[in-house]
């Protein structure tokens, strides 16, 4: 700004100096030509008296007014040289010259005779002749140059002292000005600055006072602003879950940054139609229903093999700003949330399945009982097949809360155990089964240790071991692993049983699931889930590897 105003200044300075020489100048110029005409009519009526007042030869007079700096010339009424001062040639025609054309005008040329500049006039005398008078015009141009020089200096220092005295009025008018740019500047950059009150001019000064008090409530409210953003920020960062603000146009103008990674948006996707970044189509009719009935909606999508639980909620607005926010949208990860109901309700459909089958059973054999429908010797075997129902339950009811166990304690006790001493001793539990259907146990088993519960581990073995001899036929062969790699254990237990078919074999770990449903192996359906809960509270690898008809393998890394 300070070095414009000084142009634009000087550039005035400049024009009125320039109109003013122009003026000058011209003034000068018909000035100096008046005075030229009466200076040559002066000179040329003093020569034609001393001429007409001569009673001697031309050459004569010529030669008695031969003078470098004045040039005298006789010409015939016709135009005819007679006689010249600074020529000796005679008879030249000088018809043609504008001064002997219009006798007594002032004519300024350059003289080829004497290469000179000269100012010519010319008068009739009494004899008929013309005299002409001419002279130099070299001096009247000095005269002109040292004006023109005497004014430019005066110009130039002038306008020195002009420019010296604009920086005195423009450093008292402009640094106030530069202080409040400095002070916005900084104040858009967050912080606050006091200018201070140094112009000469109490106008100024109380301009100043104003920007400060103006600057010092804006940086609060901008200090306010920020941290209720932060703030904020901060909590629709933390409350997991996605919200996405969307103005009457349905563009997106604000998201957290959940919804940032669940739809991959970034600083392009604010202020453009949001069907081109968000491909749902139930989230625009929702919006849709928000923005013109004012409605509320609530669905389910699925995204990105996700269940994304949608709640649309219009926002009153008075304004149609681009950047008012109309409509809001809650995203919420319900994945887990869903699965764990479809879970439960699976979970207590297959146990009431499974419980009503004991129940009724020890239900049916005690209504005979009681009923004295049972002979003598049959009331043994009845009591024989309620305890058996009753143990079966009772088994139901202790995996069931093994498995209630391993999904609430995640914490891995610090107590080490000897695996190689728990699985023998499983081994010890299971050999009456083995021996019954004569199955050949091969046994691999290594010194291993690790930081467990007991009953973890012993549950493990005994379910995968148990699974392997029931679903083998007679006299067939089992093999038992059990290794430590460095720092990881690895069991292995392979089989010649029935196998798993592909279709099965991702579902076995299900609670319940069994893949013959019609096959009654006094199981409580929830051996390998037992399993799949241990293997991952320790943080292990699951491996089945099956075909039916050519047995199973089970590896587990822990």
């Amino acid at each position: 700004m300070k070095k414009t105003v000084i142009k634009n200044n000087i550039l005035l300075l400049l024009g009125v100096f320039l109109l003013f020489f122009v003026l000058f100048f011209y003034v000068l110029y018909y000035y100096e030509k008046n005075q030229q005409k009466e200076y040559m009519t002066y000179i040329v009526e003093d020569m034609k008296l001393a001429y007409e007042m001569y009673d001697g030869e031309l050459n004569s007079f010529i030669t008695d007014y031969d003078d470098d700096e004045r040039r005298i010339t006789i010409l015939d009424a016709q135009g005819f040289v007679l006689a010249d001062t600074h020529d000796e040639v005679v008879g030249t025609d000088k018809s043609s010259r504008p001064e002997i054309k219009d006798i007594g005008s002032v004519f300024t040329r350059r003289s080829k005779t004497i290469d000179r500049d000269l100012i010519y006039i010319a008068t009739y005398v009494d004899d008929g002749n013309i005299l002409r008078v001419s002279i130099s015009l070299s001096p009247i141009l000095t005269v002109y140059e040292n004006v023109i020089l005497i004014f430019s200096i005066g110009g130039l220092a002038l306008m020195v002292l002009y420019y010296l005295a604009l920086q005195k009025i423009n450093k008292n008018l402009l640094n106030p000005w530069i202080q409040v740019k400095n002070g916005l500047i900084a104040l858009n950059q967050g912080k606050y600055q006091m200018m201070s009150l140094i112009s000469p001019y109490p106008e100024i000064n109380q301009i100043m006072h104003e920007m400060n008090q103006i600057n010092l409530e804006t940086q609060k409210n901008l200090h306010q602003i920020t941290s209720y953003q932060l703030q904020l920020d901060k909590i629709l960062n933390e409350m997991k879950q996605g919200v996405v603000l969307f103005n009457h146009k349905e563009e997106i103008i604000y998201y957290n940054a959940d919804a940032q990674k669940l739809f991959d948006l970034n600083e392009q996707s604010l202020f453009i139609p949001s069907y081109q970044i968000i491909r749902s189509p139930l989230i625009h009719e929702g919006l849709d229903l928000a923005n013109i009935k004012d409605q509320s909606s609530s669905f389910d999508i699925e995204h990105k093999n996700r269940t994304i639980e949608c709640k649309i909620l219009p926002l009153q607005s008075k304004y149609q700003a681009s950047t008012t926010p109309t409509v809001l949208l809650l995203l919420t990860d319900v994945s887990q949330q869903r699965l764990m109901e479809q879970m439960k309700k699976d979970f207590f459909a297959h146990a009431s399945h499974e419980l009503k089958s004991p129940l009724t059973a020890i239900k049916g054999h005690a209504e005979l009982i009681m009923h004295d429908m049972v002979k003598a010797d049959e009331v043994k075997k009845s009591t024989h097949q309620i305890i058996q129902q009753t143990e079966m339950m009772s088994l139901l009811v202790e995996d069931m809360l093994m498995l209630s166990r391993l999904e609430n304690l995640k914490e891995i006790p610090e107590e080490t155990y000897q695996l190689d001493m728990i699985l023998k001793e499983v081994m010890t539990q299971l050999n009456q089964l083995i021996t019954q259907k004569k199955i050949n146990i091969h046994l691999d088993i290594e010194k291993a240790e690790m930081k467990c519960d007991q009953l973890d581990i012993q549950k493990l073995f005994k379910n995968i071991i148990e699974n392997a001899v029931k679903y083998s036929e007679q006299e067939k062969d089992i093999w038992v692993t059990l290794k430590q790699d460095k720092e990881r254990i690895v069991f292995i237990v392979k089989d010649q049983g029935i196998g798993i078919s592909s279709e099965h074999q991702q579902r076995v770990f299900e609670r319940f699931y069994r893949v013959d449903k019609g096959r009654l192996d006094n199981g409580t359906g929830l051996g390998l889930a037992i399993v799949k809960h241990i293997v991952m509270k320790y943080h292990g690898e699951l491996n089945l590897q099956s075909s039916l008809g050519k047995g199973t393998t089970i590896i587990i890394k822990i």
